[in-house]
């Protein structure tokens, strides 16, 4: 069999792919700056050299360094004061477990008390003792012996002087009792209680309880009955102390380090207060010293990066002439011949007048419908006759009024007086003028071109931090209250309507929801971003002719799950693009296509838009020495920065 290397199967394998085409739009040169106007330059220490960090197959994942504290839970011994004293061989076969060691205790120079049980009974629940014990030992010490036998046999011992006290459960009188108090600093000391508790340890806890008082009633309906309990009173017990230890099963050979020591919790000074021998109450201590570490805590620093690019490239052409009784347009693409004298400006106004010559109000041709044309008051210009003559009415001779058919009222075209008002006290006389009505284009040729590039680059930088503990979530708010719709409920009876707002918030709200820190540095947090802002305002017809406005929103909303980044490290966590190219053209059919001179019988409308959006994270766990910086890469602006160093808060210098 011919075999091939590694490289000419990957060679084989290769599938024929196309040239990469430039894209349509190219990446633009977006350049993000900092509240002082400086370019922001996100750091660069742990980006990868590869776009994908991915790994090559599925291999198992690391394990890092576990943080291991031994503690020492062997069983107190009887130290004896004599030295060390050798016997050469001991062989017993089913002896008295008492008298071997009274024996023992003899030999060394010591004296034994010996008891059963506290006033000489034995206590019934304590595991059965051994009476009866064989040994065989070779060139051993006595103390070794000695306690040989006590871990064997279940007895325990207590060396006062040169008396030994043995016994199944000493009293404490005959028994070395210490106690000593700690004052926790993270862990609540009802929950260290607890946990020493679920060692062997007795912890008495004071327990109110409230009985409640049950009445029950019968309901009977549609052929069923059925009774339902109902309370009644709640009657509070006197509190009693009860204790929390675990109670072993049998035949369970699990370990129960503390049995014989005493755990008393104070809440309001967070102290846990251990009393029992020596040798208990070191190890419940070396416990509660590994338990009251602290919680890490987490800066979490989120970038989110909104980048709106818009191109937009118009082109329109709008001419107009008039000859004898024709005229005609061109606007936007579109051609419209008219004849018989009317000049339409526009397509919609010559398709929908109701005049072959199309009219339209004065103020829509004059640019921002200020009145720019001084009205007049003509009183004999023109062959009239006959004109009426008034007086005391306006002034205080005979005067001829104004020419017929004059002013806006009787002909829409020419200015003139629309209102004329008379003071019946004083006799002042006040008149009230009005531009033309109408307005008609004129028979000269008209041209307009209308060219237009378009480029808009709009981004939106939000860059929040936040201190989380962990195990905790924390959530920033920054936001306004907008009214996004309305609740319309009619009471069936009464026919009255109520409405009421629904008040949506917008603006920035950042959850992050810390999960833990191990102690490789590996970060395990949620981060869950909202960015909403107002958008259009529309009118809502909620009934009964009730016309309500609503602001629709926009919102770019992130849920990232459980992720796990190391300290200090930079992540994209989203990044979105959107890209869209929108032509529109319009022409004169035939004069459209005509070279160069076509252009002016054509309307085109080129849109070009690219939407991106980037979510960017980097937590940083907090050094909590008294010599740490202040701040974790928060640059606050000149003013803030000047309160803050009015106030004591060490400013980190500006990059």
């Amino acid at each position: 069999m011919e075999t091939k290397p590694i490289e000419a199967v990957q060679k084989t394998t290769q599938i024929a792919q196309a040239y990469p085409q430039p894209p349509m739009i190219p990446n633009p040169a977006i350049t993000i700056q900092d509240s002082n106007g400086n370019p922001f330059e996100a750091p660069t220490a742990n980006v990868p050299e590869y776009n994908t960090p991915v790994l090559p197959r599925a291999v198992a994942p690391p394990v890092g360094d576990i943080a291991i504290s031994n503690i020492d839970a062997t069983s107190q011994k009887v130290k004896f004061n004599t030295g060390s004293v050798i016997i050469p061989r001991v062989l017993l076969r089913e002896a008295s477990v008492r008298e071997v060691l009274m024996t023992l205790a003899n030999y060394a120079g010591y004296n034994v008390v010996y008891i059963d049980g506290p006033g000489g009974q034995s206590d019934p629940n304590q595991p059965a003792i051994l009476q009866t014990i064989s040994l065989e030992f070779n060139n051993e010490s006595v103390e070794d012996i000695f306690n040989s036998i006590l871990m064997i046999s279940g007895f325990s011992a207590n060396l006062q002087g040169r008396t030994i006290f043995v016994g199944a459960k000493l009293p404490d009188s005959a028994r070395n009792l210490i106690s000593r108090t700690l004052r926790m600093n993270q862990v609540r000391a009802i929950d260290a209680a607890s946990y020493l508790a679920a060692q062997g340890a007795e912890y008495p806890r004071l327990v109110t309880e409230v009985e409640e008082i049950i009445r029950q009633t019968s309901v009977t309906g549609q052929g069923t009955s059925s009774n339902i309990d109902a309370v009644v009173a709640r009657k509070t017990r006197p509190p009693e102390f009860r204790p929390l230890t675990i109670k072993p099963d049998d035949g369970s050979v699990a370990p129960i380090l503390l049995k014989g020591l005493k755990v008393v919790a104070d809440e309001r000074l967070n102290s846990v207060s251990l009393i029992g021998e020596p040798r208990l109450v070191q190890i419940a201590t070396s416990l509660l010293v590994q338990l009251d570490a602290r919680r890490r805590q987490v800066v979490v620093n989120v970038k989110v990066i909104d980048v709106n690019l818009l191109n937009t490239d118009d082109f329109n052409s709008s001419f107009s002439f008039g000859f004898n009784d024709g005229f005609f347009l061109q606007d936007g693409g579109a051609a419209v011949l008219n004849f018989g004298g009317v000049n339409p400006p526009s397509r919609s106004d010559v398709t929908g007048g109701a005049f072959s010559r199309p009219v339209v109000p004065l103020l829509n041709t004059i640019v921002g419908g200020a009145a720019t044309l001084a009205p007049f008051f003509d009183i004999q210009r023109g062959p009239f006759s006959n004109i009426p003559r008034g007086f005391n009415e306006f002034t205080d001779s005979l005067s001829p009024y104004a020419r017929p058919n004059f002013g806006s009222r009787n002909n829409p075209f020419q200015p003139g007086v629309s209102d004329i008002n008379i003071d019946p006290t004083t006799g002042i006389v006040e008149y009230e003028y009005e531009l033309p009505g109408l307005y008609q284009y004129p028979q000269k040729f008209l041209l307009s071109l209308e060219a237009q590039i378009t480029s808009g680059n709009a981004k939106v930088l939000t860059d929040p931090s936040v201190v989380v503990q962990e195990g905790q979530k924390a959530t920033i708010a920054v936001t306004e209250n907008v009214i996004s719709g309305v609740n319309t409920q009619v009471d069936p009876l009464s026919g009255v309507r109520t409405t009421t707002p629904e008040i949506s918030r917008v603006g920035l709200i950042l959850d992050v929801d810390l999960n833990s820190i191990d102690d490789n540095g590996f970060i395990s947090l949620a981060v869950n971003p909202t960015i909403s802002a107002p958008g259009s305002t529309v009118n809502f017809n909620s009934g009964d002719g009730a016309v309500n406005q609503i602001t629709l929103l926009t919102t770019r909303q992130l849920n990232s799950g459980l992720i796990r980044l190391q300290d200090g490290q930079t992540l994209i966590l989203s990044g979105i693009i959107q890209e869209a190219d929108r032509t529109s053209e319009s022409k004169v059919p035939i004069l459209g296509d005509i070279p160069i001179l076509g252009a002016l019988f054509r309307s085109r409308s080129n849109q070009v838009g690219r939407n991106e959006v980037i979510i960017i994270v980097t937590p940083k766990i907090l050094d909590d020495n008294a010599n740490s910086a202040f701040g974790y890469n928060y640059q606050p602006g000149k003013d803030a920065a000047e309160i803050l160093k009015r106030q004591g808060f060490p400013i980190q210098p500006m990059p």
